[in-house]
């Protein structure tokens, strides 16, 4: 899901659901990472994202907080990618998984 085209220097949330086999909310573990995957590059920017796990106590809610300042990797002109790096749901990996994308400042 694209969340529009925000300006360098942002804060933007973004909530995701993840769910098991049976499609019931879980809880994402194994000490879960979200990173960011800024146009078609290999670097993963982790800094200025913070990912919390089950929000609110809603298991299977998790919210993801970006900071798009330059000072933490990002820049004008680019399309972001925000992508687990490290989690499981219900014992299987989800690494690889989107959870959105944005851009900044290129629309």
């Amino acid at each position: 899901m694209y969340y529009g085209d925000l300006r360098l220097g942002d804060t933007i949330d973004i909530k995701f659901t993840t769910v098991n086999t049976s499609g019931v909310p879980t809880t994402l573990a194994g000490t879960p990472v979200v990173s960011a995957y800024v146009g078609n590059g290999l670097t993963e920017i982790t800094a200025g994202i913070t990912l919390t796990a089950d929000f609110d106590g809603r298991t299977g809610l998790h919210n993801v907080r970006v900071v798009a300042s330059s000072g933490n990797g990002f820049a004008t002109a680019t399309n972001v990618q925000l992508v687990i790096t490290t989690g499981t749901v219900d014992g299987s990996s989800v690494v690889g998984y989107v959870i959105g994308s944005f851009s900044i400042e290129n629309r």
